[in-house]
């Protein structure tokens, strides 16, 4: 779970490597969506100043960001204000445009990756389990699975909030990985008050020392989101959500929206679509882990890895890919294909592309969510693309369909249908999001 924001390394500690990975990452975004063909957009943190005192402070914000080497802000007048933020109330005059900052879909850059992946040679082993590691004279020799072993000379531990137990099993546990869970609300695509990533020194002052607290971010889909917030639980699967925590994620950001766009529709709880939830998996000194085991050859740890980890996930790779150069010296693919293509999504097409969608393939023609406006022929793409869709919930995450305002209320039924007839299983073994989670106990007649 992330809430898809790519963060400038204005918000992260100076000299930590998260800081050193969300410093070199985020100026790599761009490349990495143009190759990958996935939406990304930088919309800017705007940080804006409510009073004259506040306004004092405001130069701070450009000296925090100049040494933390981030792209350089702008400070802003109210014109220009206006121009990247419509609407804001009248006593808000200066703010710093902090323009780094940018969203993408998380969904939709994981697929990208394993779809790219898989046409480089990649093998996936979903719903696998790892049950140990075989070392041999102190180096990796193969990962036992609940699907097999697997024999390998490099073992990259980036199992996130399992990363402390891969370790143990490799003989090399120095680290604990303690989950933090964090609630997010999600409103529908009618309510868009914002443009920008917008922050107040309100807002700064209820930081923690473990969490960047949170914010009101609008999502590449249109959706505005509240979140996260920040709790340390025991449980490593502990996804719940709570109506206290929805409360108090809205008390806590709608005020603040209220009073800083005051001429935009109030903020609504009736608005308010899903509510979810995900923990990160921190570790005791709250920096990321990158590096070969000092103990194990051909162990590469990659653990610890939170908030700013979606925008330091490029400068991560290329530092793991550096660790492996150096520890097996492999062969250099001569034929590795950066680039990947995505499926036209029939939503985001003109009447003349919808037209021609459909000419080339009819069930284009059917829309079967109408929320999110997703056709069965993109339904049925995502079941027999790449890496198939076997569940409602994989579906959702490559289509949309599902997403919208009556979250799957209207076409959950005919997904389930669809998946049943495509890959040819019984209705009551189309699950939700795999696992034991079926969506039908049994036929009634």
């Amino acid at each position: 779970h992330s809430n898809a924001m790519v963060h400038p390394a204005i918000v992260t500690e100076y000299s930590t490597l998260k800081w050193e990975m969300n410093y070199k990452g985020n100026p790599m975004w761009d490349e990495v969506a143009d190759q990958l063909d996935f939406d990304f957009k930088r919309i800017g943190t705007l940080v804006v100043a409510e009073n004259p005192d506040e306004e004092l402070l405001l130069p701070y914000v450009v000296e925090l960001a100049t040494k933390h080497k981030d792209a350089p802000p702008r400070e802003l007048n109210r014109e220009e204000l206006d121009k990247i933020e419509p609407g804001l109330a009248p006593n808000v005059r200066k703010g710093v445009l902090v323009w780094n900052t940018g969203i993408v879909s998380v969904f939709e850059l994981v697929i990208a990756y394993a779809e790219n992946a898989m046409a480089n040679g990649v093998r996936f082993f979903l719903d696998t389990s790892v049950t140990g590691v075989q070392t041999e004279d102190r180096s990796i020799k193969a990962v036992d699975t609940t699907r097999g072993t697997i024999k390998t000379q490099i073992l990259v531990n980036a199992a996130g909030l399992y990363a402390d137990r891969i370790a143990e099993f490799a003989g090399d546990r120095f680290f604990t990985i303690h989950p933090r869970k964090g609630e997010t609300i999600i409103f529908d695509k009618s309510y868009q008050p914002v443009r920008t990533m917008l922050a107040s020194f309100s807002m700064a002052a209820e930081r923690s020392e473990y969490s960047k607290g949170g914010g009101i971010i609008p999502t590449i889909d249109g959706n505005l989101q509240f979140g996260p917030t920040a709790e340390e639980v025991c449980d490593r699967e502990d996804v719940s959500t709570t109506f206290a925590e929805l409360e108090t994620l809205f008390d806590r950001f709608a005020p603040v929206l209220e009073r800083l766009k005051p001429a935009y529709e109030k903020p609504d709880k009736g608005k308010i679509i899903t509510h979810f939830a995900g923990c990160r998996a921190a570790t005791y000194k709250e920096d990321f882990i990158i590096e070969p085991s000092k103990k194990v050859r051909g162990l590469v740890h990659v653990a610890g890895i939170q908030s700013p980890g979606l925008a330091s996930a490029p400068a991560i790779a290329e530092r793991v890919k550096d660790i492996i150069i150096q520890e097996v010296h492999p062969a250099e693919n001569t034929d590795f294909e950066p680039r990947r293509k995505r499926s036209k999504r029939f939503s985001e097409s003109d009447q003349s592309e919808r037209e021609e969608l459909v000419r080339a393939n009819p069930l284009h023609g059917h829309v079967v969510c109408r929320c999110e406006n997703a056709s069965e022929g993109e339904i049925v793409g995502a079941l027999h693309r790449g890496i198939p869709a076997r569940s409602v919930d994989a579906v959702k995450r490559r289509t949309r369909a599902g997403m919208g305002r009556c979250q799957g209320g209207f076409c959950m039924p005919r997904v389930l249908e669809i998946i049943s007839r495509e890959a040819d299983i019984r209705k009551e073994l189309v699950t939700k999001s795999g696992g034991q989670s079926f969506i039908l106990s049994g036929r009634t007649k």
